[in-house]
């Protein structure tokens, strides 16, 4: 592994625009995290053409990572205990337990920001548009699905109470669909529903830590009691995997991590048989596709009882493999890890990974930078009455 540090575009120098990551850091004394990339990682990410995303939840981070002209850049931006994450030309989307966010792409800037700062963006993504949504404990996100005939603009796992639901404008969430064991939707997390799916536009699939309707029961079937979920057809096509996550239909398969046992495969749904492609040195959450590669999340497991059983923890120490937190870029034809990212230091646990094709650009900043928040104040307009970017919804 090669031993390179990055540059973050929010160090911790004090400025203004830099005060919010550097106050949270101070705060929490923790050392800033270091990304360690494989030698090969930046020019694959450079040939991609894009930007790829990943969130952190127990440190509250969302990272970007692109690499233009070769050289791989990382952007750092603080998002409450960050979940779920959407990344495409129009808005980013990043969800926490409590709230969603939508970041707008509000097209190219330039200009001064104070104090004979100038500064130059290609793609702008602004925070515009906020849900608070309660104790929900948000984890998967999904755009534009459609379920029984009618499209969803956004919908989450609410993992909480135990179904997958919809923002809306008067209340925490629409419950849209729960699986057929559950019963009253009262809280609780019954089977740690966590993950879902959509296959030719309509919501497709999802995962589940188990069949429960006691609060918590999921916890007391962690080593095989997580199941794969048909939505359409309501039934289970998928069971004996310990505590699934990120179900991804592609390519004409249902890929997904059986995180507990640290397999990344496919599942058949028809013959319910799971196809392990690739050993997972970690705790697999987060899953994204970038041309003949799969993008997995990794996270060190927790210091815990809970963790301590897990068939993941033995199977890493019978192998003499050590647990890692970061990316594998795994070769969807032979199996193998081409590339990898492996992250020090505070960040331990991911959540889920994105890929915005086409844009290697992009940039926001976050909730911090108050001068760039104060110097966009209305859509600009061209002659044809528009400014040139897509509709950010």
């Amino acid at each position: 592994m090669s031993n390179i540090d990055l540059t973050f575009t929010t160090p911790d120098d004090g400025n203004a625009t830099d005060a919010g990551i550097a106050s949270i850091r101070k705060g929490e004394g923790l050392i800033p995290p270091r990304l360690l990339p494989s030698p090969g990682f930046a020019a694959w990410l450079a040939n991609s053409g894009g930007t790829l995303g990943f969130t952190t939840y127990q440190t509250s981070r969302l990272f970007l990572l692109s690499a233009p002209e070769g050289e791989l850049r990382a952007l750092e931006r603080i998002v409450g205990s960050a979940m779920g994450l959407i990344l495409r030309e129009g808005a980013i989307w990043v969800a926490n337990k409590e709230q969603l966010w939508r970041f707008s792409h509000v097209g190219p800037f330039k200009g001064s920001l104070g104090a004979g700062k100038e500064v130059e963006y290609k793609a702008l993504y602004m925070p515009r548009l906020g849900h608070f949504l309660g104790p929900v404990d948000t984890h998967d996100l999904l755009e534009w699905a459609v379920y029984r005939g009618k499209q969803y603009e956004l919908l989450f796992v609410n993992t909480n109470f135990d179904c997958i639901a919809t923002i809306d404008r008067h209340y925490g969430f629409v419950p849209v669909w729960k699986p057929s064991w559950v019963g009253v939707l009262g809280g609780g997390d019954k089977s740690h529903l966590n993950g879902m799916c959509a296959r030719d536009g309509k919501l497709a699939y999802a995962t589940a830590c188990a069949r429960s309707d006691t609060p918590m029961g999921w916890r007391k079937q962690q080593k095989d009691g997580g199941v794969v979920i048909d939505i359409q057809a309501d039934a289970v096509v998928g069971e004996g995997f310990s505590m699934p996550h990120s179900p991804r239909w592609h390519d004409g398969r249902l890929w997904l991590l059986d995180s507990g046992h640290g397999d990344f495969g496919y599942l058949d749904p028809a013959s319910g048989r799971f196809e392990k492609v690739a050993l997972c040195p970690g705790f697999a959450r987060g899953l994204c596709f970038v041309g003949k590669h799969a993008v997995i999340g990794l996270s060190k497991l927790r210091p815990s009882s809970f963790s301590t059983n897990m068939p993941l923890k033995q199977r890493l120490e019978a192998l003499n493999v050590p647990e890692t937190c970061g990316l594998l870029v795994v070769n969807l034809a032979t199996g193998r890890t081409d590339h990898w990212l492996t992250i020090e230091n505070t960040v331990t646990e991911l959540y889920d990974v994105a890929f915005m094709p086409g844009r290697d650009d992009i940039y926001t900043p976050g909730f911090s930078e108050p001068e760039l928040h104060r110097a966009l104040h209305h859509r600009p307009l061209d002659a044809a009455g528009g400014n040139g970017i897509p509709d950010p919804l």
